[in-house]
C-alpha cells in the first residue's frame, strides 16, 4: 500500500528492498526510506550536514510531526506515515530539512569557501 501512495504522491524512483521502500523526493532530489512500522510507515531521509544542538531543538520544536537527530554523523529527518496526507507533509518537511541544512552548511563557510 504504501509503495502505491509513493508513486501516487509523485515520489520517483520508488523501490522495494525487503521490507523497506527507496524513493526519490525528486527526480535528481536526494532518497529516503519507509520502513514498515506496525500499521504505519517511518520514513527517514539522511543528509551529510552535521546540525548543533540548537539548530535541532528549533526545528523540533516547530516541526513535533517530523523530528530532527543525528545519526551515523549526518543529521536525520524521520516521520511517521500512513495516508497520501502525511505524504503531502513529508515532502514539505524533507524539502525544508534540505534547506535548513544548506543554510546552516553556508553558514559554516568561511568568505570565499566553495560548498
Amino acid at each position: 500500500m504504501m509503495q502505491n501512495l509513493l508513486e501516487q504522491a509523485g515520489f520517483p524512483g520508488v523501490e522495494a528492498e525487503g521490507d523497506s521502500l527507496w524513493a526519490r523526493l525528486s527526480a535528481t532530489g536526494p532518497e529516503f526510506r519507509a520502513d514498515p512500522h506496525g500499521e504505519a510507515w517511518i520514513l527517514t531521509l539522511s543528509w551529510p550536514v552535521r546540525l548543533d544542538a540548537a539548530t535541532l531543538a528549533r526545528w523540533n520544536s516547530n516541526n513535533p510531526a517530523a523530528l530532527l537527530d543525528l545519526a551515523g554523523g549526518e543529521t536525520r529527518l524521520r516521520m511517521g506515515a500512513e495516508s497520501a496526507a502525511d505524504l503531502e507533509t513529508w515532502a514539505r518537511a524533507a524539502e525544508s530539512m534540505v534547506q535548513t541544512c544548506l543554510a546552516y552548511r553556508r553558514g559554516q563557510r568561511a568568505r570565499g569557501e566553495g560548498m
